[in-house]
């Protein structure tokens, strides 16, 4: 089945998983698992043989760790700076690390989301300043407008109680008007929330600062965006790529 995690490894299911891949509500597994296909198929058109990859926020290594299973040969860093150890990869815990090498691929999955201006300028300056001459970077953000965001409100509900950030009001706003909320101020870990968050802002500065090669959505990626949970977004620096 897409998604799973293959019979390489024997470890327990961790508890990112149990909140994505392994939800037991089922449209937000099949949400996830859609959303991890589609990474490892873009990596694996992406990444070139013997190449040098880096998952920026990369958490307990999951997707590396799939990597590795089809890719043995390439080089993988996870870029995490609350990961004690990494598993299958080099795992790095600060930017001034991650600048001492050069990347074919820059990755980061439902990672810009939750990162300050500081933190977003940090992350596109590494973009810009550590991939290969012909290296791309490759994103993926959660969708919180449209009707998307009604299963995850239901789900918040009931799960994580994110759902109470929401009035009524704003809710509405955001499913039918498509117009996002205020974001609220980090929490105490110093990362930002989901709740405002509009990928077609991320979308905007993207296209300021680089050039876009391909963006698609998941699950449903030949429908309109507002029913897609995702957006996955492929771009690389303009000044590298005259014309």
């Amino acid at each position: 089945m897409v998604g799973q995690r293959p019979q390489t490894f024997a470890e327990p299911v961790t508890a990112y998983e149990r909140r994505t891949t392994h939800s037991l509500n089922p449209l937000a597994r099949f949400s996830h698992r859609a959303r991890i296909s589609r990474a490892l198929t873009l990596i694996s058109y992406y990444l070139p043989t013997n190449g040098a990859l880096l998952d920026f926020g990369c958490a307990q290594g999951e997707l590396l760790r799939r990597v590795r299973v089809v890719r043995p040969n390439d080089r993988l860093y996870g870029l995490d700076p609350f990961q004690l150890r990494g598993e299958g990869y080099v795992r790095l815990s600060s930017l001034e690390e991650c600048r001492r090498y050069s990347f074919d691929l820059i990755t980061a999955f439902d990672v810009l989301e939750h990162l300050g201006e500081a933190a977003t300028a940090d992350f596109f300056d590494l973009i810009d300043g550590n991939l290969t001459p012909r290296g791309v970077a490759l994103i993926s953000v959660p969708n919180m407008l449209g009707p998307a965001l009604v299963p995850k409100l239901l789900h918040g509900a009931f799960a994580s109680g994110s759902a109470h950030h929401y009035s009524w009001r704003e809710a509405l706003d955001s499913v039918v008007l498509m117009n996002p909320p205020p974001r609220l101020p980090p929490n105490r870990a110093g990362t930002m929330r989901h709740k405002g968050y509009d990928w077609r802002v991320t979308r905007t500065r993207i296209e300021e600062e680089f050039q876009i090669l391909s963006e698609t959505f998941t699950p449903f990626s030949p429908l309109w965006w507002g029913i897609n949970s995702q957006w996955f977004c492929v771009f690389r620096p303009k000044k590298r790529w005259p014309g």
